[in-house]
């Protein structure tokens, strides 16, 4: 892997998109890194490690795809019981909402009350 300072990249543009192609280029911003990917889809995804191992450990079963929920893939959508809880509870607000027995928040207390403060 390639990492060079922001100076080094606006130098030498051209020369680092080309190494891109055939390695890892890292462009280092102060405490941050931009990496270069090349692609021949700009609707490529790109995982990291800490992605792979936070899927890997939901159990299979409950496994999903979070990129058919959610365009970021954020790994709260992986879990099917995150999204299945989520229906759930919009379905029972819109039921409330629906029968007229949705409780409004009318007041600070009411507020504390729900969150538990």
């Amino acid at each position: 892997m390639k990492i060079v300072t922001t100076r080094e990249f606006r130098n030498g543009t051209k020369a680092f998109f080309e190494l891109a192609e055939n390695e890892r280029v890292s462009i280092k911003r102060g405490r941050k890194f931009v990496n270069l990917i090349v692609t021949e889809d700009p609707e490529d995804v790109f995982l990291d490690k800490k992605w792979i191992v936070a899927f890997l450990a939901i159990p299979e079963q409950y496994r999903c795809n979070p990129f058919d929920i959610s365009p970021s893939g954020d790994i709260f959508w992986a879990d099917k019981r995150n999204v299945e809880h989520l229906a759930k509870a919009i379905e029972s607000a819109e039921k409330e909402k629906k029968d007229g027995t949705m409780k409004r928040l009318e007041s600070r207390e009411d507020i504390d009350k729900l969150l538990g403060l």
